[in-house]
């Protein structure tokens, strides 16, 4: 019962918190639904399947028999070894194509995440602005308590927005970091196999 009690508590004093910053915080409650949705399905993207190397091990057999290889880079190891007559300027294509529609389903994420991750810290500025624009409303009206409650909503108003703006923003600014190392690392590994493949099949052409 007293668990329920402050759980009710705290959920009414975030009510309270949220409805004081005035409508930037709906615009900041959308850039931080849009933003993390966003983010979270980018990790996900980048974490699914073995496409950063870690089964660079076995690559050597994968080239040698396609149809054992495992994950989506053994999907993209069949589409790139597929058909009889293979040459150099194929498999540079192929690859070019399996590169070209894996980091560019990475870097459309991102640059997604990091718009809102720019767009968050600027819409608390305008909440900040406005709070200022109410507090100085305030101080126009002169003394009395309806003026000071005034001054105090513009300066509440400031003040949350700006601290929302920013905590929305470092967190995505950091689940960006990590997506951008992961997906360096599947270019990085997309490389590697397509040398080694070049290396295994084409050794002997000039």
């Amino acid at each position: 019962m007293f668990i329920l009690a402050e759980s009710k508590g705290m959920v009414t004093e975030v009510l309270e918190i949220f409805t004081s910053g005035g409508w930037i915080m709906f615009m900041l409650g959308s850039v931080a639904f849009i933003l993390y949705a966003t983010a979270f399905a980018a990790f996900a993207y980048v974490n699914r399947g073995n496409l950063t190397g870690n089964d660079s091990q076995k690559w050597a057999k994968w080239i040698e028999q396609p149809d054992s290889a495992e994950g989506r880079m053994g999907e993209a190891l069949r589409y790139v070894l597929h058909g009889p007559k293979l040459t150099i300027k194929t498999v540079q294509r192929r690859f070019a194509e399996v590169r070209l529609n894996l980091l560019s389903a990475i870097d459309r994420r991102l640059l997604v995440v990091n718009t809102l991750v720019a767009a968050a810290p600027l819409a608390g500025l305008l909440g900040t602005v406005m709070g200022m624009l109410t507090m100085f409303n305030g101080l126009a009206q002169g003394g009395g308590a309806a003026a000071m409650a005034r001054v105090a909503d513009g300066m509440k108003e400031a003040l949350i927005t700006t601290q929302t703006g920013l905590t929305i923003a470092l967190p995505g600014l950091f689940i960006a970091l990590i997506v951008k190392g992961k997906r360096d690392r599947i270019s990085a590994a997309l490389t590697q196999l397509e040398s080694q493949i070049l290396c295994a099949r084409f050794q002997n052409e000039s």
